[in-house]
């Protein structure tokens, strides 16, 4: 059993530390290359590739890798596919600059996102392989506190080499670390595989059928056996309000005139505890009141921590004001992140319909996080934190009079 659970540990690692390089992490580097925070929030848009990963599930699910799979297996070749992808699109990362090429640094960002997101589909089968319906939090908060500590890793690991060498420096030792991590990974024990019939007719035929199979019958089975709005709901605002807050929250560090070298040690690697505990509280949570409470209540109390950087902005670069609004909005923000999780264990069976779910959440929060940028240019960072505190807390309270409706509990 502990060994299963350090395995769940282990995938959630594997998500946390390659998933930062192409938002958070490039985030500080256009920022500190004097790049606007309006085109900052569009930099948001090179993420889509990693969001359509269900178009990965389904040729994950459906086709086999020429070559790898015969010697190995599905799950293994398509692990072996999508971290090269993301070797060599960090490595092409680390030598652009955003400066003087930004298409060239655009072009294997993309690339980067898009094997992240088929990495992402690959391991989903290893997250929920053997658990049961009461394991259901506590898997959700070890997957979690994986995620974050791979992120602990990333954001601290980058931000110290840039500050002590360079961004290449940074980049080079990152694609290092995927490709360590993908050794590792391969020695898993991986998930049964179902043996499909081979679908007959043209590629287009195939594809369609695929597509059917793994997608849309799955899709509207979900529908029709749940409220599907209040779903839909769930899946693009839940966490918007997030969203605005990671995009924006680094470049204000900056501006206001905090060093990378403070933002990695409090934000990056004191942040990133507090939210792998959080991330564990979200699970005990889960465990007491059920997926769907803890969802508000956990909530609630992150919506409350947006406020404190209405304090920051006034104080200025105060790093014993910093530490403290880091621990609020990291506690909250991890449970908050477990029960999000907990949820779309609970409406997905698949790895295509994970990453479904998982496409309309972040297709919407691409979409808040563009516009960050844009509203804070015209409003200013107090106004800010303010209005998306508020936001959340708007969303938050109509889920909250629906979610007796969702049987997630």
């Amino acid at each position: 059993m502990l060994l299963n659970y350090f395995r769940k540990c282990c995938i959630g690692f594997s998500y946390g530390l390659s998933f930062p390089l192409t938002l958070m992490v490039l985030d500080f580097w256009l920022k500190d290359s004097g790049i606007s925070n309006t085109i900052i929030g569009f930099f948001t848009l090179l993420h889509l590739p990693f969001t359509l990963k269900f178009i990965w599930g389904v040729l994950v699910e459906n086709y086999d890798v020429p070559y790898l799979t015969p010697r190995i297996d599905r799950n293994r070749s398509w692990i072996i596919v999508s971290h090269i992808m993301l070797i060599v699109g960090i490595i092409g990362m680390a030598y652009s600059n955003p400066s003087s090429n930004i298409a060239q640094l655009v072009f294997f960002a993309s690339l980067t996102a898009l094997g992240d997101g088929c990495k992402s589909v690959v391991l989903y089968p290893y997250q929920i392989h053997g658990v049961t319906k009461n394991q259901l939090g506590y898997v959700a908060s070890l997957v979690n506190l994986g995620h974050k500590c791979g992120m602990i890793f990333t954001k601290v690991l980058t931000l110290h080499l840039a500050y002590f060498f360079s961004w290449r420096t940074a980049y080079l030792s990152a694609a290092i670390a995927v490709l360590l991590l993908m050794i590792l990974i391969l020695f898993i024990k991986s998930p049964p595989q179902h043996k499909e019939e081979t679908l007959s007719g043209g590629f287009t035929l195939v594809l369609s059928n695929s597509i059917k199979k793994s997608l849309i019958t799955p899709f509207l089975k979900m529908i029709k056996k749940r409220e599907g709005i209040h779903v839909l709901s769930i899946l693009m605002l839940y966490k918007s309000a997030d969203f605005m807050m990671q995009k924006m929250s680094r470049p204000f560090l900056l501006e206001i005139g905090f060093s990378k070298l403070e933002i990695a040690n409090i934000v990056q690697l004191f942040g990133a505890i507090s939210v792998a505990i959080g991330g564990l509280v979200g699970g005990y949570f889960i465990k007491k009141i059920g997926v769907s409470r803890a969802m508000i209540y956990c909530g609630l109390g992150h919506a409350a921590s947006f406020f404190l950087y209405v304090l920051l902005a006034k104080t200025g670069a105060v790093p014993q004001i910093l530490w403290f609004v880091i621990f609020c909005e990291a506690l909250t923000g991890g449970s908050v992140t477990s029960a999000f999780i907990a949820f779309i264990y609970t409406i997905c069976q698949t790895g295509s319909m994970y990453a479904l779910c998982w496409a309309l959440h972040e297709i919407s929060g691409i979409f808040f996080m563009s516009i960050s940028g844009i509203v804070v240019d015209n409003i200013g960072w107090s106004l800010y934190f303010m209005l998306v505190s508020l936001f959340y807390t708007a969303v938050l309270i109509v889920l909250r009079r629906r979610h007796k409706n969702l049987a997630v509990e």
